[in-house]
């Protein structure tokens, strides 16, 4: 009686040990990983949503870009009067952290602009500025490289009146 008592109670304990590991592996298809920003678990891999990257989708696009920049403003047409050179600084956007930057003070303006961020082709993201609100609205296409901690930008401004303000070749290199 005490044997087959005893062979019962090894016998439930196996199966609740390897209920408990079956559970645990089905419930976590990930392993150790903690998918982040709004990934999700497909076949044991974190799929990230737009704006992220990482085996954890723990990288934002945007991240290698914020800081402080040196920037430089060229060959505007027609030219531009004023300071060439300035400060800037960029920042996660609070619209979309992953993908979105604002960069203060845009061609030393006082003028803060949200820039949208691609995925890096071959360490190179690519960045689209839209335009903004009001009269000194700006259309801009250029890329951030992260070896070189540079953002290079061709932008247009508009007028007051609604025209075509400027255009010229911007510059930013990460202090």
């Amino acid at each position: 009686m005490k044997a087959t008592r005893q062979i019962l109670i090894t016998t439930i304990l196996t199966l609740f040990a390897f209920g408990s590991v079956v559970y645990t592996s089905c419930k976590n298809k990930c392993g150790s990983t903690t998918c982040q920003n709004g990934g999700t678990c497909t076949d044991n891999i974190c799929v990230c949503p737009t704006g992220y990257s990482g085996n954890a989708c723990q990288t934002g696009w945007s991240d290698a870009s914020i800081g402080t920049y040196n920037c430089t403003r060229s060959n505007c047409i027609p030219a531009v009067i004023g300071a060439t050179t300035w400060i800037s600084a960029v920042t996660k956007d609070a619209t979309n952290g992953g993908y979105t930057i604002d960069i203060s003070n845009f061609d030393n303006s006082n003028t803060t602009i949200v820039g949208t961020i691609d995925s890096a082709i071959s360490g190179t993201n690519r960045i689209t500025i839209s335009p903004a609100v009001g009269s000194y609205g700006i259309n801009a296409t250029g890329t951030f490289t992260a070896t070189s901690n540079t953002i290079n930008l061709h932008f247009t401004t508009a007028s007051a009146t609604g025209g075509v303000g400027y255009t010229c070749y911007m510059t930013l290199v990460k202090q």
